[in-house]
């Protein structure tokens, strides 16, 4: 079994997507025999409503609720954001809420930043975070995010000691100081852009962090799953014996998934 925890549904505004429809990512995933993606609105990520963008998805996906786990998306500078949290998670199932700070315009440490995260962390769900969407090397000169940093994410791991992360599509990670910040045992991270082989740096954060901090992540639709395939077989080569829970068993454990 594979679940991959770094997906996305629906347009960007900058670039042609294959595979972003709930109908066309689901072929996909059988394509690569992937069971199971952990999915957010890429229309959430850019509605000045956001929560329209996790309708969308609770629409899209509720038929195949073996297939995908959703992600809400919050703005929380946008008018009934807690509200619209509270529907996502309660009746909607939504298994985790993404911020994305850098696009909406505030930071994890600032008072917006702190409500939401006190907010996500009584509701008892993990916060998203995506270091970033695409490589700033081939973005559109609209796009003006900045991808999010590992200063940003200990200060706020330090801050909001009973949160759990999940951390998607991130690099330049310090195992150490991410234990001196808290986060072991309260992370999962995906491995879609750590290398596995040319420089071990799963390998190396598996040594301080645990082999349950990690998860497969593909980040598709914007990156093939191939590559995610490849680095998951040579897993093998240095933890034969957790090779099923970076596969599977870790995303299942920290999202609490049946």
């Amino acid at each position: 079994m594979i679940i991959d925890v770094n997906a996305c549904l629906g347009h960007y505004p900058f670039r042609q997507l294959r595979h972003n429809t709930a109908p066309a990512m689901l072929a996909l995933m059988d394509h690569n025999s992937i069971d199971r993606a952990v999915v957010s609105s890429l229309h959430a990520l850019f509605y000045r409503d956001v929560h329209r963008g996790n309708e969308e998805l609770f629409e899209a996906t509720k038929a195949h609720g073996a297939r995908f786990v959703t992600v809400a998306t919050i703005n929380p500078r946008y008018a009934g954001w807690e509200r619209d949290l509270a529907e996502a998670v309660g009746p909607w199932g939504m298994k985790a809420v993404a911020l994305a700070p850098e696009h909406h315009g505030y930071r994890l440490s600032d008072a917006t930043g702190r409500a939401a995260l006190t907010r996500i962390a009584e509701l008892g769900v993990p916060v998203a975070l995506m270091q970033r969407y695409e490589d700033r090397r081939q973005r559109h000169e609209w796009d003006r995010a900045e991808d999010l940093t590992l200063a940003s994410l200990l200060e706020a791991a330090r801050a909001h000691p009973q949160l759990k992360f999940l951390l998607l599509n991130w690099i330049a990670l310090d195992g150490p100081k991410m234990v001196d910040a808290g986060l072991k045992g309260r992370c999962l991270i995906d491995f879609a852009r750590l290398q596995v082989v040319y420089r071990k740096d799963l390998p190396k954060l598996i040594e301080t962090l645990g082999v349950e901090a990690f998860a497969f992540g593909s980040h598709m639709p914007f990156d093939y799953v191939g590559p995610s395939l490849v680095k998951l077989a040579n897993v093998g080569q240095f933890h034969p014996a957790q090779l099923e829970a970076i596969a599977w068993r870790n995303a299942a454990a920290f999202l609490r998934l049946n």
